[in-house]
């Protein structure tokens, strides 16, 4: 058995989406999976929002910090060398803090902002201790964009080589090679195509955003200074794409998805893997809106579509009478007796999605 599962490809191919439609089929099975989304919270591979410390650094950090010693002590994850901090987590630990010193040198660790050299032994270190905790149970992980995009992300716009890139990736598959690795790569045939999906879907702002985020990093060095410089990086980011999914030494399956014909590669994908497919169930969550007051934030069901804090309509898909895949997250929405709901899983970065949040249905007040 593949215990897991990774999902590679441009932005835009479609990762999230098949990632979701594996996590469903999954479950449906009767498999105990997790999904762990690109930017899910904290993550156990990735470096999204995390500060990471040597021991000694961490030891040191505390001391001079006491008031936020027991804090960061609830939240760190301890690996064989390194300490690591999600710095979003401690924030919402200890509110109003984001200005005081222990917060503002603790960003000083992000690893986010870490040369090669501390970065690599820091990243295969926390593979390292993944593969040691899934091989201690039964799960099934699905991971997508940690092998090769968060990878060609870091090393491309830190002005690696491609030998240098491609030998770090070798290393997280030799780790991961106990939990017998399959992956799948989705691509289009022509890049370009793959950029104007992009400029479609996200809108031009949204890709001058990420240029301008990452114009001062050695990859953009004597390129062009505008936009186009990203849309050269997408182009070398597909060729190293290419050359990790032919080079890799896995159970692996690539899917050309311009047609975007997402149920016939649904079934490519679960034949690769040897799983069953099964229809949806047909019950129906209850409409509403979903309050939590703490947060501030609420969500509302309408007709089987979730629209959740940040506008995003989200398909549900019931797994059981109470419990619902919400669509695109690694989570699932779970009825209360009470008319409350839960939110169970994976989290991802944005605050709502926190797992073991409960949000109370509101009720209409009469006129008069």
């Amino acid at each position: 058995m593949n215990r897991v599962i990774l999902l590679e490809g441009l932005p835009g191919t479609g990762k999230t989406t098949n990632s979701y439609r594996l996590f469903e089929q999954l479950v449906r099975n009767g498999r105990d999976v997790r999904w762990l989304h690109e930017v899910s919270q904290p993550h156990p591979t990735l470096f999204f929002s995390e500060s990471c410390l040597t021991k000694e650094e961490y030891r040191r950090f505390t001391e001079k910090y006491p008031e936020a010693a027991d804090m960061l002590g609830s939240i760190a994850e301890v690996r064989a060398t390194t300490v690591g901090i999600d710095y979003l987590t401690a924030a919402r630990r200890m509110p109003g803090q984001k200005n005081a010193a222990w917060y503002r040198e603790l960003l000083q660790y992000d690893v986010m902002g870490f040369p090669l050299e501390r970065y690599e032994p820091a990243a295969l270190e926390k593979w390292e201790a993944f593969v040691h905790q899934a091989l201690r149970n039964e799960k099934i992980y699905i991971l997508d964009s940690a092998a090769f995009q968060y990878q060609i992300f870091t090393f491309l716009l830190n002005g690696a080589d491609y030998p240098r890139l491609a030998g770090f990736v070798r290393g997280i598959m030799k780790l991961l090679s106990p939990l017998r690795p399959a992956l799948i790569y989705l691509y289009r045939e022509n890049t370009e195509d793959s950029i104007a999906f992009l400029e479609r879907q996200r809108g031009r702002k949204d890709l001058e955003s990420t240029w301008e985020r990452d114009r001062d990093r050695p990859y953009y060095r004597n390129k062009q200074q505008d936009v186009t410089a990203f849309f050269d990086f997408l182009k070398d980011y597909a060729d190293c794409a290419d050359r990790l999914y032919d080079e890799a030494e896995c159970d692996k399956l690539s899917i050309g998805i311009t047609a975007q014909a997402w149920d016939i590669y649904e079934a490519e994908m679960l034949r690769f893997l040897g799983i069953a497919h099964q229809d949806a169930l047909s019950w129906k969550a209850k409409d509403g809106t979903y309050v939590n007051a703490a947060l501030g934030v609420s969500f509302s069901i309408l007709d089987g579509v979730l629209t959740d804090p940040e506008g995003a309509k989200r398909r549900l898909s019931p797994k059981s009478r109470t419990e619902f895949f919400i669509e695109g997250l690694p989570e699932l929405l779970c009825f209360e007796d009470d008319g409350s709901v839960k939110l169970c899983g994976q989290q991802i970065i944005p605050q709502w999605s926190e797992t073991g949040t409960v949000y109370t249905r509101e009720t209409k007040r009469s006129g008069g």
